[in-house]
């Protein structure tokens, strides 16, 4: 193998070699983007809850349960 190629080999490693972290950087990024946000959400008191719809039917007067 002659001086050009492998100088052309170590350059084209190195660029596969950057662009797997690079990717990496992206991912951990993403990751970093999302525990920020989550951690705001988190450290906001949970708003008070007032349902506006009852999740459970009423019983109605006369209905009896069959055993």
């Amino acid at each position: 193998m002659g001086m050009a190629m492998r100088a052309e080999s170590a350059t084209e490693q190195m660029k596969h070699e950057l662009h797997r972290l690079l990717d990496n950087i992206r991912g951990d990024l993403d990751r970093i983007e999302i525990l920020t946000a989550a951690l705001d959400a988190f450290s906001r008191p949970v708003p008070n809850y007032e349902p506006r719809f009852r999740h459970l039917p009423r019983s109605e007067p006369g209905v009896r349960e069959l055993h």
